[in-house]
C-alpha cells in the first residue's frame, strides 16, 4: 500500500472561464476562492473535497513565465490550452526531499530503472499564495525533470510540451491553510462529490507496460501483471480518511483516444469524482457534459 496521496487536479482555464464560471461548474459544485501566486501573474480557484484533495482553477491573467525561469514551476502550463493538464501527489508523512529522495532511488534501481522515458525529480522548490484574508500559505513544489531516453515518445505526442507523470507537492504551512477541507461549508457540493476516484492516464499502447512501471515507482505501487489488458490501475491514497483512490494507466487503442493523445499529449485525460451513493442522478457513472472540458470530468457513485 503507498504511502503517497492525492493531492490536487490541475485545471487550465482562460480568463472568461476563470471571471464567470460556467453552469456545469457552479450547479455541480461549490467553488473557493484561492488566491494570487507568488512572482507570477496566476490565480486560482478551487473545489474542496472532504476526502483532503481538490480541484484547481488555474488561470493566467497575463503572460505565463519563460519557459527558462526555473525558479516557476508553473512555468510548464504556460503554453498548455485549457482543460485538463496536470496533477500533484504529495505524501504527508515524509518531507519533500525525503520523498523525492525514495522515488528517484526506485526510478534509478535496476533492470527497469526508469523504463527507458527519461523520467527522475529535481530539487523541490518553494512556492506560495497569499488569500484575499492575506493569509500566506507555502509548500514545496517537486517537478520531474525530462530526458531523451531509449524509449522516450517523440515531441508529436508531447502537445505545447511534456508533461506525462504528475509532480509532487508538499505543504510548508498547515495543510487545512492550503486545503481547508474540515469546513463543511466549503466541502459540501450540489453533486453530492466527496474526492477523487480515479485519475486516467492516456498513453501510447506500445508504451503501456513501460508507463504502467514509471507510474508504479512514483507512487509507490504494487505493480502486478495483467496481461492483454488495456489499462492498468495502481494504488493511492487520499490525505484524509481511509479511502483509497487509483491512478489508471490506460493504452490509446480508439481513434477518438489517439487523437486526442495527439492534440493534448500524452498524459491526463481523464477526472472521475467520487460522490455519494444518494446523491443527484440515477447513473452510476456520467460525464459532466457531452463535449468540452466537462466531457472529461466524471461523477462516479460510491459503491455500497
Amino acid at each position: 500500500m503507498t504511502s503517497t496521496q492525492h493531492d490536487h487536479i490541475v485545471l487550465l482555464v482562460d480568463t472568461p472561464f476563470f471571471e464567470n464560471l460556467p453552469s456545469w461548474v457552479t450547479d455541480n459544485f461549490t467553488v473557493t476562492p484561492g488566491g494570487y501566486h507568488d512572482g507570477q501573474p496566476s490565480r486560482n480557484k478551487l473545489v474542496i473535497f472532504t476526502d483532503g484533495s481538490y480541484l484547481e482553477f488555474f488561470n493566467w491573467y497575463d503572460t505565463p513565465p519563460s519557459l527558462d525561469n526555473e525558479k516557476l514551476p508553473m512555468r510548464f502550463w504556460g503554453p498548455k490550452s485549457p482543460g485538463l493538464i496536470d496533477f500533484a501527489i504529495t505524501d504527508t508523512t515524509h518531507s519533500a526531499e525525503q520523498s523525492v529522495s525514495t522515488v528517484n532511488d526506485r526510478l534509478n534501481e535496476a533492470p527497469e530503472k526508469d523504463a527507458g522515458l527519461g523520467v527522475k525529480f529535481g530539487a523541490p522548490i518553494g512556492g506560495s499564495r497569499k488569500k484575499a484574508d492575506g493569509v500566506e500559505i507555502k509548500w514545496k513544489v517537486t517537478r520531474p525533470e525530462f530526458s531523451k531516453g531509449e524509449k522516450t515518445p517523440g515531441q508529436e505526442l508531447f502537445a505545447d510540451g511534456r508533461i506525462d507523470v504528475p509532480f509532487f507537492c508538499h505543504d510548508i504551512t498547515p495543510r487545512t491553510d492550503r486545503v481547508p477541507y474540515k469546513d463543511e461549508k466549503k466541502t459540501t457540493h450540489p453533486c453530492g462529490a466527496t474526492g477523487i476516484a480515479a485519475c486516467e492516464i492516456l498513453v501510447p499502447k506500445h508504451l503501456q507496460r513501460e508507463y504502467v512501471s514509471v507510474y508504479s515507482k512514483i507512487l509507490g505501487s504494487d505493480l502486478e501483471a495483467e496481461a492483454g489488458q488495456n489499462s492498468h490501475t495502481l494504488d493511492i491514497g487520499l490525505p484524509e480518511g481511509l479511502a483509497r483512490s487509483t491512478v489508471v494507466v490506460r493504452a490509446a487503442e480508439t481513434d477518438k483516444d489517439i487523437k486526442r493523445m495527439q492534440e493534448r499529449g500524452i498524459g491526463l485525460s481523464d477526472l472521475v469524482i467520487a460522490v455519494k451513493s444518494d446523491g443527484p442522478g440515477g447513473e452510476t457513472r456520467r460525464p459532466l457534459g457531452s463535449a468540452g472540458i466537462e466531457s472529461t470530468i466524471w461523477l462516479e457513485k460510491a459503491k455500497l
